[in-house]
């Protein structure tokens, strides 16, 4: 009788390297949207407004739109905070504004019953370092300006991109990927692995919430407060977290997956989103080492019922020939602002 030889280890751990290869690869092809395309259309017309170094991110309050401007080719003098007001005009840099001041995302708050209102901003310094920076927006001479409150930083600001502002010196911030080394980073950067948190400052001190996030890019406050909306651009996903409102504690309630990566986040009246999202990362990529690649643009509109997203259709798409890679898009009344941190243009929409 002959006996058969046992299957030798090697061989097993060799298709176990090679499945996991291939499912790194499968993972990599989705999520960076390789084979993905944006169909052109928006119902209305559009017009550009202005040509701004780099539109990082918009917030709206007041009858004003607040624009994070930074150069995505480095620091420049144009850097800030600009204001606009939704009547119409261009953005004009507000003052007040510290001297090495590269605004990503920010965020704004306003106290009940009162007229102050406090911007956050993500600040990436010259030197590379992070902080978040916080003003007070004052009126001054009918124009706003900002007031410095305070600057914030800590070694758990790896790669912030994001603020969602709950109250006065109580936020939450997007660390996108995070790697230690070469390998790790790229592997996150390209969605393989998760890389991406959010953090949480109490008033005091910041703490991690949520781990093994992909590619953390935006958050936002559902307009009650009560739920934390998480954009995952390495995960074509929106990721929602019941909020506590005295300890700022997350508990997951679930994701709903994108037709596209999300770059930014804003609330319009009615209490639905707005997502400026990037369907193939590697044309997105592409364009941030060279301007002359024209990136597809696509915003999204994400119904919410109780806080959650319910699902999501496209009100803007484009090629890249009138604004391409748009960062973000924030609609106010029949009007949709789209802005773009490659591009430099801001584009008005203005719907049917």
């Amino acid at each position: 009788m002959k006996l058969s030889r046992p299957r030798r280890p090697g061989r097993a751990l060799a298709a176990l390297a090679v499945v996991a290869l291939l499912s790194a690869l499968a993972r990599g092809v989705w999520v960076n949207g390789v084979f993905s395309g944006v169909t052109p259309g928006f119902s209305g017309s559009c017009k550009t407004l202005s040509n701004l170094p780099g539109v990082q991110d918009m917030e709206t309050a007041s009858g004003t739109v607040f624009l994070s401007v930074a150069s995505a080719h480095g620091p420049g003098n144009a850097d800030g905070i600009y204001a606009m007001p939704l009547a119409g005009g261009s953005p004009v840099k507000l003052a007040g504004g510290p001297k090495d001041f590269h605004p990503r995302g920010i965020g704004l708050y306003r106290a009940p019953g009162t007229d102050t209102m406090l911007l956050y901003a993500v600040n990436r310094r010259s030197t590379g370092r992070f902080s978040i920076d916080s003003f007070e927006v004052t009126q001054t001479g009918g124009a706003p300006a900002l007031v410095a409150q305070g600057t914030i930083q800590s070694g758990l600001l790896i790669n912030p991109q994001d603020v969602a502002v709950a109250g006065p010196n109580l936020f939450y911030v997007a660390n996108g990927t995070a790697g230690s080394n070469v390998l790790i980073h790229g592997l996150q950067t390209y969605g393989i692995i998760p890389g991406g948190n959010v953090l949480y400052f109490n008033g005091t001190s910041f703490s991690a919430l949520a781990d093994g996030l992909y590619g953390t890019r935006s958050l936002v406050l559902t307009p009650k407060g009560d739920h934390l909306i998480v954009g995952g651009l390495l995960s074509r996903s929106l990721t929602t977290f019941t909020r506590e409102p005295f300890t700022g504690a997350l508990t997951e309630d679930g994701t709903l997956v994108l037709p596209a990566g999300p770059e930014k986040l804003s609330v319009d009246a009615q209490g639905q989103l707005r997502v400026a999202g990037h369907a193939n990362l590697l044309d997105w990529r592409a364009m941030t080492t060279d301007p002359l690649r024209r990136a597809a643009s696509q915003i999204l509109r994400v119904s919410l019922l109780n806080g959650v997203p319910q699902a999501a259709e496209q009100v803007y798409g484009n090629d890249g020939s009138q604004i391409a890679g748009a960062s973000v898009g924030v609609s106010v009344g029949n009007h949709l602002l789209i802005g773009s941190s490659l591009d430099g243009r801001l584009l008005d929409c203005t719907s049917k």
